[in-house]
């Protein structure tokens, strides 16, 4: 029986590729629901990346996803308050995930599980959107408070979209990725 071999002592190139997998992932999911404010795929990648791979890659995905996003954000100009309060953000999620991540891999996904990906969720979205907030209210001179109140709405909806969210695409990912990098984690070859 082979013993199982650390994601990070694999190939230094794969470890690149699997970076800009992921990266481009987080990419696409916090742009194919543009169209609806707050609601995004990206935060559960960048969670998943980390529980997955570790806080390196993770801390690596969010530089990444980070710098490409700022320029190219759909909801308006680079804003460095913003982008700096958005790092933040998203290194608590990958520090989440790491801290979330599962040793065993052949562990099944069981509701109790599923609860906990909801209310981490919940709280690693709510602590993004009130970091962020209080970047733009920094930028523009709005009372911490007052941003608060009036982006109300948004943060629920960015709240309970993710606790929605994470339990739905963070078990898909972890089967699925472990499924198709099977000798990145264990060291043989995959059976499918």
């Amino acid at each position: 029986m082979e013993e199982h071999r650390p994601f990070h002592d694999s190939n230094k190139s794969r470890w690149v590729a699997v970076t800009a997998i992921m990266s481009a992932l987080a990419l696409v999911g916090n742009y194919v629901l543009v169209a609806i404010p707050n609601v995004e795929l990206g935060s559960g990648v960048l969670f998943v990346t980390a529980y997955l791979f570790g806080l390196g890659m993770g801390i690596w995905c969010v530089l990444i996803v980070s710098i490409i996003y700022a320029f190219f954000n759909p909801w308006g100009p680079f804003i460095p308050t913003i982008w700096i309060t958005q790092l933040i953000g998203w290194i608590f999620m990958v520090i989440a995930g790491m801290l979330m991540g599962r040793k065993e891999s052949d562990r099944s996904w069981t509701r109790g599980m599923q609860i906990e990906l909801a209310i981490v969720g919940a709280v690693v979205t709510l602590f993004f959107d009130l970091i962020t907030t209080l970047g733009y209210s920094i930028w523009f001179g709005v009372p911490y408070f007052i941003a608060v109140i009036t982006g109300s709405t948004f943060i629920a909806l960015h709240v309970v979209s993710n606790a929605i969210i994470f339990p739905a695409i963070v078990p898909k990912l972890d089967v699925t990725m472990k499924q198709q990098l099977n000798t990145l984690f264990n060291g043989k070859q995959s059976l499918s």
